[in-house]
């Protein structure tokens, strides 16, 4: 199995919609945690980009205003939906596995960013996972961390940590240790985090022995995807083939001129620069 997180703060385009599927096609994810939708509900096609070829089901909470947002979307091939329960922070998705029939929970998490209100979540969590003795997995955004190593020019709040690994600790699960980042969060001042996380109890780690959590390329977020299963190898990127025969099409140079006119994007130039032409990429391609 093969799951994925990621906070792309916002959810709203076509353009996110399709490079979140290229990431799920890279690392041929079979279940993505989505945070900060940021929409009241992400709209058919922008779902229908992520598996272009295939059949999925979601489980969406709608956003407050411009704040939150999750959604949880699954490979209908790989996952049977028994249940599931939600609220502003968490949604919890009972399936069955197609692979082997095992019946796991998978809880896509965005945690506030108020302390108080974070006791409060971790406690509905608990009560959730001390019902359950199979297979269970939290993913998401935690707005939280481990350890004071975790945050790079950041305050420290040693009682939110305590708190933080309390929780981990009663719910009997396992923090998965990052293979290739150590942070998974960038923001100004050059503050770093490692907020984003999956944990497991022992019931997963015997069913799937061989998962290793790694950290994708920060794209159309602050926020890194990461990606529970085993490893893959990466060889790059493919190579974009330009046709030059697409240069005798007379409504060619107006198409790209178009559409890089309409791309708008916030950030350094580089950033920018970079997003329009990866965008661009997309579109030829289609």
């Amino acid at each position: 199995m093969r799951i994925a997180s990621w906070n792309t703060r916002s959810f709203g385009n076509i353009e996110k919609g399709r490079m979140v599927g290229s990431m799920v096609n890279k690392y041929q994810i079979q279940f993505l945690a989505i945070q900060e939708t940021m929409v009241k509900k992400v709209k058919q096609p922008i779902l229908n980009s992520i598996w272009k070829h295939f059949v999925f089901q979601e489980v969406q909470v709608s956003s407050n205003g411009r704040s939150g947002g999750l959604l949880s979307i699954w490979h209908d091939d790989c996952f049977t939906l028994l249940n599931h329960w939600s609220n502003r922070y968490w949604i919890a998705t009972l399936l069955r596995y197609t692979l082997n029939q095992r019946i796991v929970l998978i809880i896509n998490i965005y945690a506030p960013q108020s302390e108080h209100d974070k006791l409060f979540v971790w406690q509905q969590l608990s009560a959730i996972a001390n019902q359950w003795s199979g297979p269970i997995s939290f993913l998401g955004d935690f707005n939280s961390v481990c350890h004071p190593e975790e945050r790079f020019r950041e305050v420290i709040d040693p009682i939110a940590i305590s708190k933080f690994n309390n929780f981990i600790l009663s719910d009997n699960v396992i923090d998965q240790a990052l293979c290739n980042e150590e942070f998974t969060w960038d923001g100004p001042d050059e503050k770093m985090s490692r907020i984003d996380r999956v944990m497991v109890n022992v019931s997963w780690l015997s069913l799937f022995p061989d998962s290793i959590l790694q950290a994708g390329l920060q794209k159309l977020s602050n926020h890194k995807p990461i990606i529970l299963g085993k490893k893959l190898q990466d060889w790059g990127p493919k190579p974009f083939r330009f046709n030059n025969s697409w240069l005798l099409q007379k409504k060619f140079i107006t198409l790209c001129n178009e559409k890089w006119d309409s791309l708008d994007y916030e950030g350094w130039a580089a950033f920018t620069l970079s997003m329009k032409f990866r965008v661009l990429k997309c579109y030829l391609r289609e």
